[in-house]
């Protein structure tokens, strides 16, 4: 994995800890625990899909009478990583230990307040003898479905729950991902009980990250890269990613596809140097958390060298599309992702999420071949499609000369969920065309003939908040992330409301660019010519970052767990001077 080798004395210290986590995971227990009153009775729980007949994965919810969670114990047992386990991935016989000691059944879902399991579609669980309410549910494209149940003494009590689709977006060759998942893959013999996760969570493609720090790489290991490497079960694929290089200075990388761990710890500052091998195994490269945090430096370094083919434009349930919408205007192609950082971020898998549009069945190479091309659109709930004449996101249209062209939109969504109440039509960057609609209705519609007089892009965004959920204070959850002080996100918390907001419904659409033949590109419009004068201010404010003077207070930055030692620092400095310099040559030219 081109991890750093061993230390000495390690293995001491690890078997120690091999032994405690052992016992450990002897004496745990699983979660809430089921009842344990004499008085008690049974419930035989089937979870079935609807249009199938067959039982099917879920996530379920079980309450008592006092609100009170039972968890039982065939719940499926699932397991993820932010760092919390104290042994390492170079050492192989201690990954599957690593995993081990975050496996747990109970799941604390942050938006109900409840906590929940995961289950393959069949429980039996013992209760006391009362009422208890259920409630399963599978991702996005199904309705949530529930009941209350009366469970008797002595008595076993079979319930079903139907849970039925209100889209199939599959069927229509859009594939749901989340990019951005922390949860360990030591071992194939995981892969199924992955897949089966995934699946209550009606993810297609699971992208688990090894996470990446300037000293090692031990977080969330994986068994492997590549093709070879990936687990499918029908339409759902299990991929190995890399969150690595991830720093306060340039922000948190993202490699999908990479055929190899790619990390180059003497170098850990010089992304282009990952982005570039990775782009040689068939990978594709990004920005997590919104291109901010220090991607929006990093994308002014390495932006217009055509490295970074994606940023995370939705995460943590907030949707912040500005640093996309320059790169779009300085004439980048990025298409837009989304991902949840699970469980290092308060979520679960697919929360947010993005769709890409698949060629054929769906596959590794196929999916890749979406993504590279920004063939998605990103959604924490509403599905949004656009058609620009008969161009979709990621695709271009060529107008021998100006004239109008047609533009056909719509969002669906579940209104039990979602109350979407407008959707937005958006021109490099600018909203041109608004719809408002009810939020009971389940779909918003646009249509339009829009003049196009020059080269441009072309995009969909629905807005609206969610159903039902608990509240969120965004600007206190940003303010742990966006702890480096910098410019653009003192503007970002500026703007953000104070205190607790309604959690958004959000779905937005990757970019669809209209080259007008005659007409200048889009680097040289006068957009273009602003978004370059923040760049460039952001280049300066990287630079003096980079002084002698200041590099211990942007290097180790104590307590953060991404610090860069003094002497890689150094050693990286000169070559991310001159990266700087080149991209400032580079825009002040366009």
């Amino acid at each position: 994995m081109g991890a750093p080798p061993t230390k000495r004395g390690w293995a001491a210290r690890h078997a120690a800890l091999e032994l405690a986590t052992l016992l450990l995971l002897l004496v745990s227990s699983a979660g809430c625990g089921e009842g344990t009153s004499r008085e008690h009775g049974f419930l035989a729980l089937t979870v079935r899909d609807v249009d199938t007949g067959a039982p099917t994965s879920a996530r379920i919810e079980l309450l008592d009478e006092n609100g009170q969670a039972v968890v039982p114990h065939d719940a499926l047992t699932v397991f993820s990583d932010c760092g919390s386990a104290p042994v390492h991935a170079w050492i192989p016989r201690f990954a599957t230990l690593q995993a081990r000691w975050n496996e747990h059944r109970e799941i604390a879902n942050p938006y109900t307040g409840t906590t929940q399991f995961y289950a393959d579609g069949l429980v039996d669980v013992r209760l006391p003898a009362g009422s208890y309410s259920v409630r399963a549910t599978k991702g996005v494209e199904y309705r949530r479905a529930g009941a209350t149940v009366a469970v008797e003494e002595g008595q076993t009590t079979p319930l079903e729950l139907g849970i039925e689709r209100w889209i199939d977006l599959a069927a229509e060759g859009w594939y749901g991902a989340d990019d951005h998942l922390h949860i360990p893959r030591p071992h194939p013999r995981f892969d199924p009980r992955l897949a089966t996760w995934m699946e209550a969570e009606g993810l297609h493609v699971a992208n688990l990250l090894q996470m990446g720090l300037a000293q090692d790489v031990h977080i969330t290991p994986q068994h492997g890269f590549g093709p070879r490497s990936a687990y499918q079960r029908g339409d759902t694929l299990i991929l190995s990613g890399q969150e690595n290089p991830r720093s306060h200075v340039l922000g948190h990388a993202i490699v999908l596809g990479g055929r190899r761990f790619i990390d180059l710890p003497s170098h850990y500052l010089l992304y282009d140097r990952v982005w570039e091998e990775a782009h040689r195994q068939g990978a594709v490269n990004g920005y997590a958390h919104w291109g901010l945090a220090g991607a929006e430096e990093g994308l002014a370094v390495w932006g217009h060298e055509a490295l970074v083919d994606f940023v995370e434009v939705l995460n943590l349930g907030f949707p912040f599309f500005d640093r996309w919408y320059e790169a779009l205007d300085l004439g980048i192609r990025i298409g837009p992702t989304a991902g949840t950082d699970y469980p290092c971020l308060p979520s679960l898998p697919g929360r947010e999420r993005f769709y890409a549009r698949v060629d054929g069945p769906l596959a590794p190479e196929r999916w890749l071949d979406a993504v590279r091309k920004g063939r998605t659109f990103v959604t924490n709930g509403p599905a949004i499609e656009l058609l620009v004449e008969r161009m979709g996101p990621g695709e271009e249209l060529l107008l021998a000369e100006p004239r109008e062209v047609k533009v056909s939109g719509r969002v669906r969504y579940d209104p039990d969920r979602d109350a979407v109440v407008a959707l937005e039509l958006v021109r490099g960057g600018t909203v041109v065309m608004r719809v408002d609609g009810t939020a009971a209705t389940g779909e918003i519609a646009l249509e339009t003939r829009l003049p196009i007089d020059r080269t441009t892009w072309l995009a969909l965004r629905a807005t609206g908040a969610k159903r039902g959920e608990t509240e969120i204070d965004l600007r206190s959850l940003l303010s742990n992330m966006l702890v480096l002080e910098r410019r653009s996100s003192a503007d970002l918390l500026r703007g953000l409301p104070e205190g607790l907001v309604p959690r958004p419904t959000v779905a937005h659409s990757g970019a669809i660019r209209v080259t007008v033949n005659g007409t200048p590109p889009l680097a040289e419009q006068p957009r273009a010519k602003e978004v370059a004068r923040i760049w460039l201010a952001r280049l300066d404010e990287l630079e003096r970052r980079l002084g002698e003077d200041r590099m211990r207070t942007w290097a180790q930055f104590p307590g953060r767990g991404d610090g860069i030692s003094l002497r890689t620092a150094r050693a990286n400095r000169l070559a991310l001077l001159q990266a700087i310099e080149a991209a400032r040559r580079h825009y002040s030219t366009n």
